[in-house]
């Protein structure tokens, strides 16, 4: 009896058991395919606000507009950008503006976490100021600045005039008004990348730096063979946010200077802005947008290859 009950108990389990045409996928059956459900949104939006925009820049970038029609014109939109003296002379501002930007960010951002990491009195009041910027949008930043460097009641020149020095146009003179826009930037960034900084020195171990400090090893000695290798991880992401926060600035651009005078303060970002929005010369706008794509993935291949073979992690 139990010998026979178990053969009924066998014949209902294979009749309710699905026929091989119908069995779930390995995929299915392995539960892998919920990952890939949960990642579906992501690549969705990835495709549909990165991937599909990039190919869309890259084909206008070889069209040009006449009336509501575009016609083909191959690479003679990249040709313009390198021939024209107007499109030369932002591309020699831009690449000015990011290097000296990743300059400062990266040693004048180390310096000053340095100096906030002193164990002084009332640190916390001289770290605020710096903090304080992080927050602040550009544009407002940008307004501020636009103030005081007004060329009759702005801050700047009453301080000269007090010290008994001429005043200056200081946004209409050519030879300072990209200097002007990147104190603005200076100023608003530079507490931001040494609060990474000032995160990295407070975990080094205290034992070495006394050590060395023990040794008679001076401040310049120890920066150079202690602190920076032991930072270098922290150099690696603050290069790589740096060289991006630098090459996507337009919001000061548009409200000290809109790229005057003579074109002496236009960036990349907003010689695209221009050609785009205000000239309606897409497929130029288009181009140079590609170049810029171009330039980063280029650096990105550098900083990949130069820099994370020189990051010591432990």
């Amino acid at each position: 009896m139990p010998n026979q009950l178990h053969t009924q108990n066998e014949g209902v389990e294979a009749n309710l058991s699905l026929p091989r045409s119908l069995a779930l996928p390995a995929v299915l059956r392995s539960g892998g395919a919920v990952a890939y459900l949960f990642l579906l949104p992501s690549l969705v939006f990835l495709a549909v606000f990165t991937l599909w925009p990039i190919l869309s820049v890259i084909r206008s970038s070889f069209y040009a507009r006449r009336g509501r029609s575009q016609i083909f014109v191959g690479t003679d939109n990249f040709e313009r950008i390198f021939s024209d003296p107007f499109s030369q002379q932002v591309i020699l501002n831009t690449l000015g503006y990011v290097t000296l930007s990743l300059l400062m960010s990266v040693f004048g951002g180390l310096m000053l976490a340095i100096l906030m990491n002193q164990g002084l009195k009332n640190i916390g009041f001289f770290r605020f100021p710096f903090m304080a910027t992080i927050a602040l949008p550009m544009v407002s930043v940008a307004s501020v600045w636009l103030f005081m460097y007004s060329p009759r009641v702005g801050l700047l020149n009453d301080i000269l005039g007090g010290l008994g020095l001429p005043r200056s146009n200081w946004l209409s003179d050519p030879d300072l008004a990209l200097a002007g826009l990147f104190v603005v930037y200076l100023w608003k960034q530079l507490g931001y990348f040494a609060l990474f900084y000032l995160a990295a020195l407070q975990s080094l171990p205290d034992d070495v730096l006394e050590a060395a400090t023990l040794d008679g090893v001076t401040f310049w000695q120890k920066l150079r063979h202690i602190i920076w290798p032991l930072v270098s991880p922290t150099t690696y992401f603050v290069t790589t946010i740096g060289v991006l926060n630098s090459l996507q600035q337009v919001d000061h651009v548009f409200v000290l200077t809109q790229g005057g005078p003579n074109n002496a303060s236009s960036l990349a970002l907003y010689y695209v802005y221009e050609q785009g929005f205000k000239w309606f010369n897409t497929g130029i706008a288009s181009a140079m947008t590609v170049v810029l794509l171009a330039v980063l993935l280029t650096m990105a291949i550098l900083q990949f290859v130069y820099l994370e073979r020189r990051v010591h992690y432990d």
